[in-house]
């Protein structure tokens, strides 16, 4: 599956075929990103460009392809994992930026599956910034959670300083709980209707418009 940089759009649980994430780009204000509409032409799911690193436990995403490069950016997900029981299974990766523009977002999705009919998922992005956003993709639309990207002291800036994601889950309040690096950052329900059951996750990189492809590529680690 294959998507833009804004994170908008979708993944349908056991075909995924086309869903999206809305992207993200620079901008003059303090926040440093700011949404943008985005089209079908610039997202995707693309597992090739995720290659295992041996028995290491990472995945290596790396690309300086400028065909992906477009005037809204261009989001490439995958989604390697199923949860395989009723209860949700906690989520988990340590992810660092080595190259590419800093703003742009990488992170993981889940919770990916049809809901009455629509595509759903649930992403956390990150930045090299030190800043995160939580998103709900339903039917192709992107929705924050938390009124969009937020910096997070917690959070080691700069390139290849590794953060911890997290993403557990809690029957007693039915809420999802992000941390990074170990540290509670935000609280968010479960959609009516989502089961954990067959669900899908995975990881998520975005391209910004304005990478200096071909002479520096994008390049992210994710280790499980």
């Amino acid at each position: 599956m294959k998507k833009g940089l804004r994170l908008v759009a979708l993944l349908s649980l056991a075909i995924f075929a086309s869903c999206g994430l809305e992207p993200f780009e620079e901008d003059s204000a303090d926040s440093g990103v700011v949404e943008t509409e985005t089209e079908a032409s610039s997202m995707s799911e693309d597992s090739s460009l995720f290659l295992e690193d041996g028995d290491s436990g990472k995945f290596i995403f790396e690309t300086n392809d400028s065909s992906y490069i477009n005037e809204d950016g261009y989001t490439i997900w995958t989604t390697r994992d199923t949860n395989e029981g009723d209860a949700f299974a906690p989520v988990s990766v340590t992810v660092s930026k080595e190259s590419g523009v800093s703003e742009a977002g990488f992170g993981i999705v889940f919770c990916a599956q049809e809901i009455e009919g629509k595509p759903f998922m649930m992403a956390v992005l990150v930045n090299a910034n030190g800043m995160y956003t939580v998103a709900e993709v339903v039917d192709g639309a992107f929705s924050h959670l938390d009124g969009g990207w937020k910096y997070f002291s917690g959070m080691r800036r700069g390139y290849g300083t590794r953060n911890e994601i997290a993403v557990t889950y809690d029957g007693g309040t039915d809420e999802f709980l992000l941390l990074i690096n170990g540290e509670s950052v935000k609280s968010f329900s479960v959609p009516e209707g989502a089961l954990f059951r067959g669900s899908k996750s995975g990881f998520v990189v975005v391209i910004a418009d304005n990478e200096n492809f071909p002479d520096e590529p994008v390049r992210v680690v994710f280790e499980k």
